[in-house]
């Protein structure tokens, strides 16, 4: 079974394609057909990532360079989100023999076959996501009521996606997301995630949160038995030092096994060998797990119990 993947990068995140495609590789035995949405990526790291064939056979892997003004001319950056954010929504017009795609964001790590995420039975949904639930009861009330999408819509994170590619063609979505860019662009702080759920408004399929596990998870469960891990937070697996303790920081070696894997390796462990750098990162992530929390609904002091407790 070919399964194709879609993954969006500029050339300062080349090292996470690499180790997400390995990721996904180590754990399937499919052939992954690699769509990268190339945003400025050099000749060298594109040689860099495509020298993973000497280590797996199971893909192909083909870069698109998107002209962002062309296309996505009605969307706009916001804060360090630049416009390849919005790459994501080009997908199906950019391949149009695909029928099914997955879109990941490439701070995340697959730690089972993805296999079983594309397999996922959309029924009659263009989407299909895994809402923030960790959240529901927090910050994604203030998400809907800025956005005005209805109460029982669930807020879903759009750093995986499964896209019916027909659908979205013949509902010429991508014309429909970029009015919604033009006409609410004073509301939206989240860019291509809340155009999404504003878009998809209580209609998509809603996936299980295997698929798309957030850190605020682990601070709050012990089920761990998920697919995919996205690496989300203020703090981020490749900003440690492999050799660090810590259990604020879930899956930290996890991540460095995966990017033991490609060839940037060294460079992504150069840059954790600074100690004072490193101790800001450790005193920092309590406060993360802190404010994460908090965005959560959820006190503190209450779950630090209930953690300590498991």
């Amino acid at each position: 079974m070919n399964i194709p993947i879609f993954l969006s990068s500029d050339n300062n995140y080349a090292p996470l394609v690499a180790t997400t495609m390995a990721s996904i590789l180590s754990n399937t035995k499919s052939f992954i057909e690699f769509y990268i949405l190339d945003g400025g990526i050099t000749s060298e790291n594109v040689e860099k990532i495509q020298s993973l064939k000497n280590t797996f056979n199971n893909f192909s892997i083909e870069f698109i360079k998107i002209d962002y003004e062309k296309y996505l001319k009605n969307f706009k950056e916001i804060g360090h989100w630049n416009k390849s954010v919005y790459a994501r929504f080009l997908i199906p017009d950019l391949k149009t023999q695909i029928s099914k795609a997955i879109y990941l964001d490439v701070d995340i790590i697959a730690t089972g076959d993805i296999a079983n995420l594309y397999n996922e039975d959309l029924e009659e949904y263009a989407l299909g996501a895994v809402c923030e639930q960790w959240a529901e009861n927090g910050i994604n009330i203030t998400h809907k009521e800025r956005l005005q999408i209805s109460e029982p819509h669930n807020y879903f994170n759009s750093g995986v996606l499964i896209l019916d590619c027909n659908k979205w063609r013949k509902n010429n979505v991508l014309d429909s997301l970029s009015q919604i860019a033009y006409d609410d662009a004073d509301k939206i702080q989240m860019p291509d995630q809340d155009i999404l759920n504003k878009y998809f408004d209580n209609n998509y399929k809603i996936l299980p949160k295997k698929y798309n596990y957030l850190t605020p998870y682990f601070y709050i469960e012990t089920n761990h038995n998920y697919i995919i891990r996205h690496l989300v937070g203020y703090v981020r697996p490749w900003q440690l030092n492999q050799n660090i303790k810590t259990d604020l920081m879930p899956n930290l070696k996890e991540f460095w096994h995966y990017a033991k894997m490609t060839p940037f390796y060294e460079e992504l462990d150069a840059k954790t060998h600074d100690k004072k750098q490193q101790l800001k990162y450790l005193r920092h992530l309590p406060l993360v797990k802190i404010s994460m929390l908090s965005q959560a609904g959820i006190k503190p002091d209450m779950q630090m119990k209930e953690a300590n407790h498991d």
